[in-house]
C-alpha cells in the first residue's frame, strides 16, 4: 500500500456523501450545540471549559499513540510545579496543550494558510536547491542545503568506499577483532548523521534535526492540501473528518502527527461550525471504540472520525455541566459575605483555570498568601481536590 498517495475519484466522493450523510448531520448538529451553549455561557465558566479541553486534548493525543500522560502530571507540569521528574510522555503533552492555547487565539485563516502551515513544518528547508529560487534564500542557507544533498547524492558508491577504507583502518588500527565491526559500524552511522545534517557551520549545529531524505515531506503536505482544497465543495464535518483522515495517511510531518487533529479542528472553526472553541477532536476519538486504521476503508474510517466529532461534543457538554456544577457549590460558600469579600473571585479562579495555587491566587487577587490560605479554609467541602500531595508548595484544580 503507497500510503504517499491518498486520492479519491468522482465516484468514491459520492458515495462517502451518501454513506456518511446521517453521521456527518448528527455530528454537526452535536458541535453546534455544543459551541453555541459555550458562546451563551457566562465567560468564567466558557474559559474554564476550553482550557480545560486543551489539557484533555493533550493527554487524549499521548493515549492514542500508546503513552501515558495523568492529567495532574500534565497541568502540574505546564505550571512549573512537577512533583516528579517529567516524562517524555509529559514534555510531549505540554507542547501540544501550549500550542492548542496559541492556535486557539490565532484565526483560522491565518493558521490554515499553506506558507504558515510550511514555515511550522519546516517543509521549506527539505527542498533540493535546484528546485528553490536562490535569490530567496540567503547564501549560507544554499550552501548548507546544497552541501547536504550533495552528500546525500552519492549514495551506495561512497558507502561502499566507506566500507574499504573502514577495513583497512580496523586491520591497523584495532588488534582485537572483536570490536572491529562495532567501530565500523560507528563511524558508518557517523557518515550517515553527517550526511542528514549540517555540521560544517554554526546555524546548522544549532538546528541540529535527524531527518530522512526519502521522507517526501513537501509531496506528502501538497497532497495534503490538494485534499484540504477538495473539501471545500463538502459539509463542515465531513470536510474535516477528510482532512483528519488524510492527514493520518499521508503523515506530511516526520514528529508532528498530533497537529492534524487541530488543524481540523481549526477547519470547523473557519467553517463557522465550532466558532467559540477548538474542537477536541482526539479526546473523542480516544473515547470511541473506533480506532483508525490505514487498511479500513475510506467510508468505515470517515463515519468513526465522524463519530469521534459527535463524541468531543457530547464530553464538551458534560465537562461545562460539571464546571457549573462546581461553581455553583463553591459560590454557595460566598452567600451573605462582606461586600470586599474576594471569595467569589477566587472560584472564578478554579473554574476558569485547570490549576490555582496560593501564590498565584494572591498575586491575581492582590491580597496576601495567608487570605487566600484562609479563604481555601471557607471553601470546606466544595474545595477541588488537591493535586500535588504536599504540605507545602500545594496546588487544587477541577480535573
Amino acid at each position: 500500500m503507497n500510503l504517499t498517495r491518498y486520492d479519491i475519484s468522482r465516484s468514491e466522493r459520492q458515495a462517502l456523501i451518501s454513506d456518511c450523510a446521517t453521521a456527518s448531520e448528527a455530528a454537526a448538529i452535536a458541535l453546534a450545540r455544543c459551541d453555541e451553549r459555550l458562546a451563551r455561557a457566562e465567560p468564567v465558566l466558557a474559559e474554564g471549559a476550553r482550557q480545560r479541553g486543551h489539557a484533555f486534548e493533550a493527554q487524549a493525543l499521548i493515549g492514542l499513540s500508546g503513552g501515558l500522560c495523568p492529567l495532574e502530571d500534565l497541568v502540574l507540569h505546564d505550571a512549573g510545579m512537577d512533583v516528579r521528574s517529567p516524562t517524555r510522555e509529559i514534555a510531549r503533552a505540554a507542547a501540544i496543550f501550549d500550542e492548542r492555547r496559541r492556535l486557539a487565539r490565532r484565526e483560522p485563516g491565518e493558521i490554515l494558510n499553506p506558507i504558515a502551515l510550511r514555515l511550522r513544518l519546516g517543509i521549506e528547508g527539505l527542498e533540493k536547491p535546484d528546485q528553490t529560487d536562490r535569490a530567496t534564500i540567503p547564501l549560507v542557507l544554499a550552501k548548507q542545503v546544497a552541501a547536504s544533498w550533495d552528500r546525500i547524492g552519492r549514495g551506495d558508491e561512497e558507502d561502499q568506499v566507506d566500507d574499504d577504507d573502514l577495513d583497512l583502518e580496523d586491520e591497523r588500527d584495532h588488534g582485537d577483532p572483536a570490536f572491529a565491526e562495532i567501530d565500523a559500524l560507528l563511524v558508518r552511522t557517523r557518515k550517515k548523521l553527517d550526511a542528514w545534517n549540517d555540521l560544517s557551520s554554526d546555524a546548522g549545529r544549532k538546528n541540529l534535526i535527524l531527518r530522512d531524505p526519502a521522507y517526501d515531506a513537501a509531496g506528502r503536505f501538497e497532497g495534503w492540501l490538494a485534499i484540504l482544497e477538495e473539501g471545500r465543495g463538502l459539509p463542515a464535518t465531513l470536510a474535516a473528518a477528510l482532512a483528519l483522515d488524510a492527514w493520518l495517511w499521508l503523515e506530511p510531518s516526520e514528529r508532528a502527527g498530533e497537529l492534524g487533529f487541530a488543524l481540523a479542528a481549526t477547519l470547523l472553526r473557519q467553517r463557522g461550525l465550532a466558532a467559540a472553541h477548538l474542537p477536541a477532536l482526539g479526546l473523542g476519538l480516544r473515547r470511541e471504540k473506533f480506532r483508525w486504521s490505514p487498511h479500513q476503508a475510506l467510508t468505515v474510517r470517515i463515519a468513526g472520525l465522524l463519530g469521534a466529532l459527535s463524541e468531543a461534543a457530547t464530553f464538551g457538554q458534560t465537562d461545562l455541566d460539571r464546571l457549573s456544577l462546581a461553581r455553583t457549590l463553591m459560590m454557595r460558600r460566598c452567600v451573605n459575605r462582606r461586600g470586599n469579600s474576594k471569595l467569589a473571585e477566587l472560584v472564578d479562579l478554579f473554574v476558569s483555570s485547570p490549576l490555582v495555587t496560593v501564590q498565584w491566587a494572591a498575586a491575581r487577587l492582590q491580597v496576601t498568601p495567608q487570605a487566600v490560605e484562609a479563604m481555601l479554609k471557607e471553601l470546606g467541602g466544595s474545595l477541588p481536590r488537591e493535586l500535588t500531595g504536599r504540605k507545602r508548595y500545594r496546588a487544587w484544580g477541577i480535573i
